[in-house]
């Protein structure tokens, strides 16, 4: 399953920029829907690596964060193939969007889903999720 189309990334990003990463030929004036399509795919399953340890997936209804953050790395893995532009703006917002991801992975943040791949349930301002007693603390350790 892809988390963004075709259309997304054209919405996003110039439509010259995207005929010269997507064709070979420098003449090219139309998109090449078939290499666009593969980069959403390879984003779409670099994502699927990060949360297959947390979420059921496919994502039933995945959040709209995963789209955009699909569309930039499949920007991201065009322009690696090109040297048309500075890819040093490319690789930050790249780099980002696989640290969320990590983030993401290791339960740092939430994408508002429950493991199964529902809304996670939201619990009330006042609650406090309290965990185990620390059994090490600075008195116990003073002096190492």
């Amino acid at each position: 399953m892809s988390y963004a189309q075709a259309q997304g990334i054209i919405d996003r990003h110039p439509h010259r920029d995207l005929v010269q990463l997507t064709n070979e030929d420098p003449a090219a004036t139309t998109l090449n829907a078939g290499v666009l399509g593969r980069a959403l795919e390879d984003a779409s399953a670099e994502i699927d690596s990060y949360l297959e340890g947390r979420f059921k997936l496919p994502l039933a209804d995945p959040p709209a964060v995963l789209e955009r953050l699909a569309i930039e790395i499949a920007m991201y893995r065009l322009q690696a193939l090109r040297p048309l532009h500075d890819l040093k703006d490319a690789r930050q917002r790249y780099d980002d969007a696989i640290a969320m991801l990590r983030r993401v992975g290791s339960g740092e943040i939430s994408l508002g889903l429950s493991p199964a791949g529902g809304t996670a349930p939201r619990s009330a301002p006042d609650e406090v999720d309290e965990g185990p007693r620390r059994v090490f603390g600075r008195d116990k350790l003073k002096g190492f």
